[in-house]
């Protein structure tokens, strides 16, 4: 397993806020609204997938979270990844 400096669940956050703003009850009624499986927003609430090892979600549904969240993609990869490149300029803005 692959061990990065990060919080464990570093989408969690904007997905909490965006579910209450959507007035989403649960993490299924926010799948279905993000067009998102309801295992793929359970282990990005929690950081990791069923098996404990750490999630990093498809480009596809990355794509499809940065539309429900509002927030441009790179944004949500460089919270999920701050080692990857460009994250350090994008961090100075």
């Amino acid at each position: 397993m692959t061990m990065h400096s990060q919080p464990s669940a570093p989408l969690a956050p904007l997905i909490q806020a965006r579910m209450q703003e959507l007035g989403c009850h649960t993490p299924d009624e926010f799948a279905q609204e993000a067009d998102l499986s309801r295992v793929t927003v359970q282990s990005l609430l929690e950081g990791h997938d069923s098996m404990g090892l750490e999630y990093t979600p498809s480009l596809q549904a990355l794509v499809n979270l940065s539309h429900a969240l509002k927030r441009p993609a790179h944004e949500l990869l460089y919270l999920l990844r701050p080692d990857a490149l460009g994250c350090v300029v994008w961090n100075s803005n």
